[in-house]
């Protein structure tokens, strides 16, 4: 199993309207996608800022691969732009390792 985490940061002051965004859109997305076993969103705020982690775990490296994540392409982050601050252009993905 993987797990791919992926960051960015956003007002505080709009931070639901991006999190609607991630409900409506991106979260399906990683639902219906072939091997997607699970997906989490995760938010800190500080104060003015608020930092958001979608965590998403994974069947195999090829069903990860061939996942197309809808915010990292570029047409359809247009409008959210606004609500992110800073977010990264690639996700880093993690072998998970269960020690019984």
């Amino acid at each position: 199993m993987f797990a791919r985490i992926w960051r960015g940061i956003a007002r505080t002051s709009v931070i639901e309207k991006y999190f609607h965004y991630v409900s409506e859109r991106v979260i399906p997305a990683y639902r219906a996608a072939s091997g997607c076993r699970d997906v989490w969103v995760l938010r800190q705020p500080q104060d003015e800022f608020t930092s958001i982690i979608l965590l998403s775990f994974w069947e195999s490296r090829d069903a990860l691969d061939a996942f197309a994540d809808p915010q990292l392409k570029s047409e359809s982050l247009r409008g959210e732009r606004e609500s992110l601050l800073a977010f990264e252009s690639t996700a880093a993905v993690y072998e998970v390792i269960v020690v019984d």
